[in-house]
């Protein structure tokens, strides 16, 4: 059987400042294949800004963050290419399809296509029969759906989801639940920012940021 490469993602004293106002420090803490982390806090706690510098998306005002990827270390400007991310705020092309987004992403990735792949995800979360239709005239919650077809397109070691449940009914979260589960078995790594019990029962350990007020 082949083992799949171990991946260790590694936080050390984050501190993040906007302007004059703390929002977050001193935050340490490991992700390693085959774990679930959940980062919870109140609302305006900084869990999302926390997201996109452990993704190298957001340089922060002090601290390291680091990842080491089949024993190699990653440049903070290539931690994002071995992250799967999905959040409610994305936005996406929508004068595309489902198909030509996700064809465009691999061409811009410079990896081949993988329709087979595609098709299967697309079907897993029942969009399907819309991969040809123009994502302007899709729900909030069908976006989200393609959200995660092009998460999962690339079979990422390490799935960042911010609210992972937003907009979606009850098929998607259990579309959601089941792959989580399955990455999570395979020795893949998630980080799950939320406050939702249904998504923090999927966790094996757990983080809580704390609202500074100055």
């Amino acid at each position: 059987m082949t083992t799949s490469p171990m991946l260790s993602l590694t936080a050390e004293n984050l501190t993040q400042r906007f302007n004059q106002r703390l929002v977050w420090r001193d935050i340490s803490f490991q992700v390693q294949s085959g774990e679930i982390w959940g980062i919870t806090g109140k609302n305006g706690s900084g869990k999302t800004t926390l997201l996109r510098a452990l993704c190298g998306l957001l340089t922060p005002s002090g601290g390291k963050v680091s990842l080491h990827y089949d024993g190699k270390e990653c440049e903070t400007e290539e931690i994002v290419r071995y992250c799967g991310f999905v959040a409610p705020y994305l936005t996406l092309y929508e004068e595309f399809t489902p198909l030509e987004l996700c064809s465009s992403l691999a061409a811009m990735r410079g990896t081949a296509f993988d329709l087979e792949n595609t098709l299967l995800l697309m079907e897993h979360f029942s969009i399907e029969s819309r991969r040809n239709d123009i994502l302007r005239g899709f729900s909030s919650g069908m976006k989200q759906r393609i959200k995660y077809v092009l998460a999962f397109l690339f079979h990422p070691p390490l799935l960042v989801l911010d609210e992972p449940m937003t907009n979606l009914d009850e098929a998607g979260m259990s579309a959601v639940e089941m792959l989580i589960k399955r990455h999570h078995s395979q020795g893949g790594a998630c980080i799950i920012a939320t406050n939702d019990a249904r998504d923090l029962a999927l966790c094996t350990n757990q983080l809580a940021v704390t609202t500074f007020s100055a």
